[in-house]
């Protein structure tokens, strides 16, 4: 759907049809997790010549599957734009977001009770998700008038992700060398949307990505030998990788000026206090 201002400029708008399709697959996805139990799996393997072994939870393989639906149905959505064939990256970056974010949602879903707190941080998930979608069709046309607003949204999701899965990450209290590569991949990821939305090519943007994953999976490992809070570690995270995709922003705009180093310095030692204060286990 388009709509036109007196300015002439352009706003598109996913077909609702669609987009119900989309709502009504998102809340019985949700539901099936809920209901739908499978067994936990034993996985063991060896990296880096030492012998590891994990436990696949049931619910997180039923919460990817939720994932990869959402990330589906954004697909969907992204092919019906109009300028969808004229997007340099195509439509996987657009997967990104409204996957982790449904990863997310699911995991706090499952802390909650069944019954109508759970029901209505159903419908909630299931409208924040939507919003996500919009905002991802949206961003699809630069020229959109409501862009800079969907791409604001996005970059504010993008962090509020990253500090979730990352303190989830350290709950879970899995071995190093697992908690580390993960948030490594979920940073990259997170990272290269955050690049993408700043108009980087795909595979510039990869690149950097990259590197920001690498040094904040590293960071991850090294916290798995503190005794530290799930959301102490998850705000330090958070604020490596503010800092980190901040100094690579900047020095494609235009390079790396004595003050924009202040700034990262002063906000990166607010927040390691901060993260440090609550990271002292209780």
């Amino acid at each position: 759907m388009i709509s036109m201002t007196p300015s002439n400029s352009v706003h598109y708008f996913p077909n609702r049809d669609r987009l119900g399709v989309v709502t009504a697959v998102i809340l019985l996805a949700y539901t099936l997790t809920r209901f739908i139990d499978l067994p936990t799996r034993e996985i063991s393997a060896t990296l880096f010549g030492s012998s590891i072994g994990f436990e696949l939870n049931g619910q997180i393989i039923i919460l990817a599957i939720v994932a990869a639906l959402i990330s589906t149905g954004s697909d969907t959505l992204i092919r019906s734009h109009p300028k969808s064939e004229t997007a340099v990256s195509g439509t996987v970056p657009h997967w990104i977001l409204p996957g982790a974010s449904a990863l997310g949602l699911g995991l706090l879903l499952n802390l909650a009770p069944l019954g109508p707190v759970w029901w209505i941080g159903l419908s909630i998930s299931a409208l924040f998700l939507v919003l996500v979608l919009v905002a991802e069709y949206t961003v699809v046309e630069p020229n959109d008038r409501a862009y800079q607003v969907a791409a604001f949204g996005l970059t504010a999701l993008t962090y509020i992700i990253a500090l979730a899965l990352f303190s989830w990450l350290r709950y879970t209290s899995t071995r190093a060398a697992l908690s580390g590569t993960a948030t490594a991949f979920l940073t990259t990821l997170l990272s290269l949307r955050l690049l993408l939305l700043g108009g980087l090519s795909f595979l510039r943007g990869s690149v950097y990505a990259s590197v920001v994953g690498l040094v904040v999976g590293e960071t991850m490992w090294a916290l798995n030998y503190w005794q530290v809070t799930p959301i102490g570690a998850g705000l330090l995270l958070l604020v490596q990788f503010y800092i980190l995709h901040g100094l690579v922003q900047q020095h494609l705009i235009g390079g790396i000026t004595r003050r924009m180093i202040v700034e990262f310095a002063v906000v990166g030692l607010i927040g390691v206090v901060i993260a440090i204060t609550l990271a002292a286990p209780r």
